[in-house]
């Protein structure tokens, strides 16, 4: 799996191992739920894979 750090380009985890390059990090199934747990101001994100489609636009409320 793969995830972004657009905040810290170089990012390094120690804890688990895993060092950012150009902002991109590829990691196993427990690393990635172990990424998910970090804070969002961190800026780290699974990445959308190209093979995902591309989300439904939502309709605004008209009340």
């Amino acid at each position: 799996m793969k995830f972004t750090s657009e905040r810290h380009p170089g990012l390094i985890v120690r804890d688990l191992g895993v060092r950012f390059v150009d902002g991109v990090a590829d990691v196993d199934a427990k690393t990635a739920a172990e990424l998910r747990k970090l804070p969002a101001d961190m800026g780290v994100r699974e990445a959308k894979s190209e093979s995902d489609p591309p989300a439904k636009a939502r309709r605004a409320r008209t009340e």
